[in-house]
């Protein structure tokens, strides 16, 4: 496949991921009005382990499932599964358009961390978007006014672990399918989510609801297997920046589907966040490569000056 079908294949292909990935979390919200988030948890995991033993089987990976006590593959779900209960919590109260702008904030989080963790080095102007994207954060969430909703945190300490995570992922061998450290992470969050009916009240599930889940637990495993391709074999920093893709459309399901408009403060944060991200992400973005002929090409007689051409 040509270089440039193969980029625009891979743009296709992770905005298409990113609205799936929003249609999950509309379908969460609206399964929310019926059922607590630990039956969420618990019910979707259900079903997507369901669907990824499936899936395994016909790839013929099953066996692979042993690399899902691998300490890196369960942490990095483990983390995952929290970032799930933060994430389904905060959109309780919460717009799905503002919480999702809020996580965007994880790449920034991630180059933050690396640097005063890891030893990473980064500019200034680097370090201008982080603080920009960070006050983007802070334009969502109000603190200190009457628009404040103590929820909203929930999302920004669910991004910090999504910076957390992705080290984690990093660490995780190359050898180990995407689908079973997917499996694993299905796997702990069903955990959490029975876990959590000890201390919520489960309700009966009716066909409407179940609908809800059921779409939830595809649209999740679909926006994963889409994003994951949209990477394959080409340049993530060009791919990665239209992940942000899911803010808007997360803003027009919250519109559409629960009527529930961003304000101009909280549109000007998102703004922020999504262009801190995008200038962080361009200044990581590899020069391209000059091709150098190495073999120098044949030179025409009738080209050279007159002396050497006598001489020739």
């Amino acid at each position: 496949m040509h270089s440039s079908t193969l980029l625009r294949r891979g743009i296709l292909l992770m905005i298409a991921g990113s609205c799936v990935f929003a249609a999950n979390d509309a379908f969460s919200k609206l399964a929310l009005a019926q059922i607590p988030p630990s039956q969420i948890l618990a019910v979707r995991g259900v079903i997507a382990i369901s669907v990824l033993l499936a899936v395994l089987g016909w790839k013929g990976e099953a066996p692979m499932l042993r690399y899902a006590l691998d300490w890196r593959v369960l942490l990095r779900g483990a983390t995952e599964a929290v970032v799930a209960v933060l994430f389904i919590t905060a959109i309780v109260s919460m717009s799905i358009g503002d919480a999702t702008a809020i996580v965007q904030i994880a790449p920034l989080a991630t180059m933050a961390a690396a640097v005063m963790f890891f030893g990473s080095r980064i500019n200034w102007k680097e370090w201008v978007a982080v603080g920009i994207g960070f006050v983007g954060v802070t334009l969502i969430i109000k603190p200190g006014t009457s628009a404040f909703d103590s929820m909203a945190l929930l999302p920004l300490a669910a991004a910090l672990l999504m910076a957390f995570r992705d080290f984690v992922t990093g660490r995780i061998g190359t050898h180990v399918p995407t689908l079973v450290v997917t499996f694993t992470t299905a796997g702990i969050g069903m955990l959490i989510g029975f876990a959590g009916s000890a201390v919520e009240e489960w309700h009966a599930l009716d066909l409407t609801t179940l609908g809800y889940l059921l779409a939830g637990s595809v649209s999740l495993i679909g926006g994963h297997m889409l994003t994951i391709a949209a990477f394959r074999g080409n340049d993530p920093a060009v791919i990665a920046p239209f992940r942000y893709v899911s803010v808007l459309c997360a803003v027009g399901l919250s519109a559409g589907l629960f009527n529930a408009l961003p304000d101009l403060v909280s549109i000007g944060g998102m703004a922020l966040i999504m262009a801190a991200g995008l200038y962080s992400m361009s200044q990581h973005r590899p020069a391209p490569r000059v091709k150098v002929d190495l073999v120098p090409k044949p030179v025409a007689l009738d080209t050279l000056p007159d002396e050497p051409r006598k001489a020739a």
